[in-house]
């Protein structure tokens, strides 16, 4: 069986705000736990449940768009469409990382903004986010 690490943390600098995101994975036999602190801070989480066809389907990324996945706020603005379309991403990522288990995500919410306004580079700071957890998972 392939070893993997407990533990990892990668932190990247978002140039265009200037802001310091550290990406931390703890990964357990039946459970990983994700932290995104955005300057440091982190006040949104997330139950992240892998559905049975995320679980069948694992790293096979064909059938990414159809894996169910529905976060649950645990902790947090319960109304922020942002942060749930960053929370379903996320779970396709770790769906798709040939490792699913079901995820708890805490993520700092301030730097997306409102969950009813649209800001020009939502979707660059989205990209941002999910290329630095396939750099947890080393996709």
């Amino acid at each position: 069986m392939e070893s993997h690490q407990f533990s990892k943390t990668v932190v990247s600098k978002y140039e265009r705000d200037n802001v310091e995101v550290e990406f931390h994975k703890v990964e357990f036999d039946d459970k990983v736990i994700i932290n995104i602190k955005i300057d440091g801070a982190m006040d949104n989480t997330f139950d992240v449940p892998m559905s049975n066809k995320a679980l069948m389907a694992a790293g096979d990324s064909r059938v990414e768009s159809d894996l169910g996945i529905e976060p649950v706020v645990l902790v947090g603005d319960s109304g922020n469409t942002k942060l749930q379309i960053v929370a379903t991403q996320v779970g396709k990522v770790v769906a798709t990382s040939g490792r699913p288990k079901n995820t708890i995500l805490s993520v700092g919410s301030r730097w997306f903004g409102k969950g009813d306004e649209s800001c020009e580079d939502d979707f660059t700071k989205l990209l941002f986010v999910l290329e630095n957890v396939k750099k947890l998972y080393s996709i």
